[in-house]
């Protein structure tokens, strides 16, 4: 059987309003050995003053290397949502990102197909991301990173969709970051899907969220979860198809706020 490793994601610090060394240090504290950044493109004034964890693609990388290894911790992943539907500023994004995750030694960059505009049809809509997965791909095993597709949109949210995306290139440089929250919150059964499309996952965003929520987000899924365990997500049976699967690789925690960050790793260890 494959071993698990937890993972604190970034998006369980963005409420904290702090910088990332709060997230660095906070994630040493709760004696995780694994943290997932998360990068955007220009500068925001939040993060120039401390109040914002995302880091910017004009920082160095590896600086944040650095920072990160004087912790005593590795870096699982590099969130970087862009829009694989956006062949300007999407592909650019994440080409910044793959050499970013290159020099932080991480083994994935994290996107997603973006938000699909009302006039574009589906077919339209893959052709367009097969031509930027084409190029990407091609970046991507320049650096040995794998680009891993989280479901958070129209047809990432589901295993249908998923595994069209994976469809789109014989790339082993394609793979998924399964989020268990937002295949739930867009009507979808976690443990379900997760069964058609494991063969494909490489990274798990572990995100427990309340049916309820559906009312306060969209489609596209909600920024971070509930304390895992206190939502309505099938967890165990979640990890029980990993297991099945013998993955053997991180589960990135993304709740909101530290305390249901230390909820849920004590909730993990007990389910792991």
């Amino acid at each position: 059987m494959g071993t698990m490793d937890l993972c604190a994601e970034a998006d369980s610090f963005r409420h904290a309003e702090k910088d990332f060394d709060y997230a660095i240090d906070m994630t040493r504290k709760l004696g995780l050995r694994y943290i997932e950044p998360e990068v955007m493109t220009g500068r925001c004034l939040l993060n120039v003053y401390g109040y914002c964890n995302i880091t910017s693609l004009e920082d160095d990388p590896m600086d944040m290397r650095r920072r990160i290894e004087k912790a005593g911790l590795k870096v699982a992943c590099l969130s970087a949502h862009s829009n694989l539907l956006d062949t300007e500023y999407g592909v650019d994004y994440l080409k910044r990102a793959i050499r970013y995750a290159y020099i932080l030694g991480a083994p994935f960059v994290n996107t997603a197909e973006g938000p699909k505009p009302g006039w574009m049809t589906d077919n339209d809509a893959f052709r367009i991301m097969k031509y930027n997965l084409d190029t990407l791909l091609k970046m991507a095993e320049n650096y040995d990173i794998t680009i891993t597709i989280e479901p958070h949109g129209v047809y990432t949210t589901n295993a249908e969709g998923l595994l069209r995306i994976m469809k789109l290139s014989d790339s082993e440089r394609l793979r998924i970051n399964f989020d268990t929250g937002n295949v739930t919150i867009a009507g979808n059964d976690a443990v379900d899907t997760l069964k058609q499309v494991m063969e494909h996952v490489v990274h798990v965003h572990l995100k427990d969220v309340k049916l309820e929520q559906r009312k306060q987000g969209h489609e596209t899924g909600v920024t971070a979860g509930v304390a895992l365990g206190d939502g309505d997500v099938d967890l165990p049976g979640c990890i029980a198809v990993l297991r099945d699967n013998d993955y053997s690789g991180v589960l990135s925690i993304e709740c909101s706020g530290v305390d249901a960050l230390k909820r849920s790793i004590r909730y993990m260890k007990e389910l792991v």
